[in-house]
């Protein structure tokens, strides 16, 4: 069933024609970020999705702008290919494939015009230095460049005070030779010293793009794998499962809730060619003028930008101290009731008692500063676990790395909330990004002694008894496993599911499909949504994106 929306068709077809380009002139890509994500764990769209990006290397990428600039007809009719050094206001260093019929405007790109139809984006990924010094020198120029490149906003503004301590020493060299030189001739200069490493003296792949740093080993965009997407067929990386992970967490297998889908709002008409929008305001103003402007505007914001972070953090570590004083009492006063709801295996009170924690926690302002809320290290231990027995290592890993970014030393108790917490991670990496049958074997056998209740140990068995099921007395056995995990573990979506075909494949029609219906609203695991409508047609993926859509409507 298509359920791509209009937005989504045309980016589709995009690709589809930006596929058939690239098979024509023997270039390589694959499908990156939230398109892989896409492929990986829907073979689709993600339902919110409304853009999408490619990767490229740096040799490939030279290969394609090659033919764009030397041959004749490559483009479809009412198509383009914006990047920096073909559109002078284009400031980006992410190329783009638009469509010239449609419009799509981000504020930041509103000034070139020719950038501002739907489009897909193409990451480029250049080789970097082996050494370590080289390559945070790599980075920082990176940075640099990316921030003399785009005019309209600090582009680094995640960096943390420290970081862009330096980062602004940098760049405020490099904006007053800008000032006497020229911009192009800086961007040129620090384009050639980051295009500067060949293959061959290179391990890892930098992606040019300065907000978030992102680098994978050279053996990642080496091989590719077809992915199926939206019923065609697509290269993705042979490791795109490691690529996600590094992109997107240990968690990127989750389809995130309704209300943190990440969805951007650019002005979109899918009617109308962008030149009847821009065409009414560049014809107006003078590019020059406004674009020095805007640099006059980001470099004064960048000059405040450390003082106003300073104060920013002092008040939200204030707000902190104010607002947990309340929150910290009532764990405090309720640590051995907290004891009990873990020893009975009641998750879900645990998360109640601990959900204004959690959400001063994880607010926005408190994040950025990785400020602690000072819950006591017991309630803290109680909150990992809770965590780690719910399944949801990751989620303790988070709260455990700010705990500890705070120079606190750990305990005993926590080295060993530690040790599990990336034993899970070990059995994830195995399962979901090697699909390494025998490796996974090697982890049950080696922490299963220690370790035998622990839902990850019994999700891996489990696992491997599904890849191994040859004939119905092998489901039989999967099933009575499946039964036992669901004693301890009743709320697991990722069992149930592989239960369902268990029961599915003893003939057990009726339970298999019930189980089946149920699994998918006990789990947000987006690989076990499509293993369930593979196997028997139910789409959580669907019934998400009505949802969406419904809220949509509501707005």
């Amino acid at each position: 069933m298509n359920r791509m929306n209009i937005l989504q068709q045309n980016l589709f077809n995009l690709l589809t024609e930006f596929d058939d380009i690239c098979k024509k002139y023997d270039i390589t890509y694959f499908l990156a970020a939230g398109t892989a994500l896409g492929a990986v764990r829907h073979h689709r769209f993600l339902p919110w999705d409304d853009d999408m990006d490619l990767y490229i290397t740096r040799d490939n990428w030279n290969k394609l702008r090659n033919v764009l600039e030397t041959e004749e007809n490559v483009l479809p009719e009412g198509r383009s290919f914006v990047y920096h050094e073909n559109t002078k206001y284009y400031r980006n260093p992410i190329p783009r494939y638009v469509n010239n019929e449609t419009t799509t405007i981000y504020k930041t790109q509103s000034l070139a015009g020719k950038a501002c139809g739907q489009h897909l984006e193409l990451l480029i990924l250049d080789p970097m230095p082996k050494d370590e010094e080289e390559q945070q020198e790599f980075i920082d120029l990176l940075r640099v460049y990316t921030e003399i490149l785009s005019p309209f906003f600090v582009v680094c503004r995640n960096l943390s005070l420290e970081e862009w301590e330096e980062h602004y020493k940098l760049y405020q060299e490099y904006y007053e030779r800008a000032e006497k030189e020229g911009d192009e001739k800086i961007l040129q200069e620090l384009s050639d010293k980051l295009q500067n490493y060949s293959l061959e003296e290179s391990e890892r792949y930098c992606m040019r793009w300065g907000n978030v740093i992102y680098t994978y080993n050279k053996e990642h965009l080496e091989e590719s794998r077809i992915g199926l997407f939206e019923g065609r067929e697509f290269p993705i990386s042979k490791y795109a499962e490691t690529m996600l992970r590094i992109a997107y967490g240990d968690s990127w297998m989750y389809v995130p809730e309704v209300e943190d889908q990440v969805v951007r709002s650019p002005i979109t008409n899918l009617s109308m060619p962008f030149k009847e929008y821009t065409s009414r305001y560049l014809e107006k103003i003078n590019r020059e003028e406004v674009l020095k402007k805007y640099r006059i505007l980001k470099h004064g914001n960048a000059n405040m930008f450390y003082k106003r972070r300073k104060v920013d953090y002092l008040v939200a570590k204030i707000n902190v101290n104010v607002e947990s004083k309340e929150i910290v009492k009532n764990l405090n006063k309720n640590e051995e009731y907290l004891c009990s709801l873990l020893e009975e295996k009641d998750y879900e009170s645990i998360l109640v008692e601990f959900n204004d924690f959690c959400n001063l926690q994880l607010r926005r302002d408190v994040k950025k500063y990785n400020i602690f809320v000072p819950i006591s290290k017991r309630n803290l231990k109680t909150l990992l676990l809770c965590f780690i027995e719910k399944g949801q290592y990751f989620d303790g890993n988070r709260y455990l790395k700010i705990y500890k970014d705070q120079g606190e030393t750990l305990d005993d108790e926590l080295i060993e909330i530690e040790n599990l917490i990336n034993i899970c991670r070990e059995l994830s990496i195995a399962r979901y990004d090697k699909k390494d049958v025998g490796l996974v074997e090697e982890l049950i056998e080696k922490y299963e002694e220690s370790y035998s209740d622990l839902l990850d140990i019994y999700r891996a068995k489990i696992w491997v008894m599904e890849n191994k099921a040859m004939n119905e007395a092998d489901y039989k056995e999967i099933d009575e496993l499946c039964g036992k995990a669901l004693e301890l573990y009743p709320f697991d979506g990722e069992i149930m599911a592989i239960q369902a075909k268990a029961k599915l494949d003893c003939g057990k029609k009726e339970e298999a499909m019930n189980l089946y219906n149920k699994a998918i609203y006990n789990t947000r695991n987006g690989i076990i949504w499509q293993k369930v409508e593979d196997e028997v047609g139910i789409s959580r993926t669907d019934i998400e994106r009505d949802l969406i859509e419904g809220l949509e409507d509501e707005n």
